[in-house]
């Protein structure tokens, strides 16, 4: 059953797990899909406790959080997490821009919060994904479940668990150097840019061109350049999705000189051209 929430804050595109369901079940339960989209000036707060487990992904745009205890940062694309309704201890607030982003909502049941022990001992997970790709593609498996005329909850449990099973195998065992903050700060602001070079990006993460790209394949497993198409890419995804904007001016936006080369990445990258993208994601 697909649900869709909107106002001038949000637009939020809900796929509800509408098959019969026991307590003591045992499988993981996913009780929606989000596709959530936010615009200028949305703020979110989570005041009252409620049950309940979220799973997220930032596809496009940035935006802040804030923990009730002090402290802030900017997370953005390729930024998963997971958190507890119950215990949740920060505000997410988003920035000047629009933020796109998959979640799903988890039943707490006791088999995923011994799964969830076993898998993240150390708390719930919340990290920059080195392959974001392979997440969403996780999270799109779980709604294509959900949809599906015939959904089963073994199924889409099952694809639940590959989600948590992907952000286990990505979740990095150290925190990210500064100069890979830097450059994915830089790739952020600058991805528009047609001329945006590795230079460019080296130079505001303080280090060389060499430096930053053993870093990205260190940590993230992906070249500089593979940072900025993916960029690119997200953001062109969005506008797609929710904007009439021609490709030719779609691809101006996201760093491309001509529309055939938006085309031509595009395809590599999704598997078909913008226009045929466009059409798929406004049938979801």
């Amino acid at each position: 059953m697909q649900r869709v929430w909107e106002s001038h804050q949000f637009r939020e595109i809900y796929d509800a797990n509408t098959t019969p369901f026991e307590t003591d079940s045992p499988v993981i339960r996913v009780q929606t899909f989000c596709h959530s989209t936010s615009y200028r000036n949305w703020k979110s707060r989570n005041d009252l406790p409620s049950p309940g487990i979220i799973a997220f992904l930032i596809l496009s745009g940035r935006q802040k959080r804030v923990r009730r205890a002090g402290g802030r940062e900017e997370i953005g694309p390729g930024f998963f997490a997971m958190f507890d309704l119950r215990t949740l201890d920060s505000d997410f607030i988003a920035a000047s821009e629009k933020v796109e982003r998959y979640f799903i909502l988890l039943d707490p049941n006791p088999l995923l919060r011994g799964l969830l022990g076993q898998m993240f001992p150390d708390g719930l997970p919340a990290f920059q994904a080195g392959q974001p790709e392979r997440i969403r593609h996780c999270f799109e498996k779980i709604r294509d479940e959900i949809t599906r005329p015939d959904a089963e909850d073994a199924r889409i449990g099952g694809a639940a668990y590959t989600l948590l099973h992907e952000a286990m195998t990505q979740r990095p065992a150290e925190p990210l150097p500064e100069a890979l903050l830097l450059a994915k700060r830089c790739i952020d602001d600058r991805f528009h840019e047609c001329r945006l070079a590795r230079a460019d990006v080296a130079r505001a993460a303080r280090v060389s061109v060499s430096t930053l790209a053993a870093l990205f394949r260190r940590h993230l497993n992906t070249t500089i350049w593979g940072e900025i198409r993916d960029r690119r890419m997200a953001k062109a995804r969005q506008l797609l999705t929710f904007s009439n904007k021609p490709v030719s001016e779609i691809a101006s936006e996201c760093g491309f000189s001509y529309a055939y080369y938006l085309t031509r990445e595009f395809r590599a990258s999704c598997g078909m051209t913008p226009l045929a993208y466009r059409r798929a994601s406004r049938k979801m």
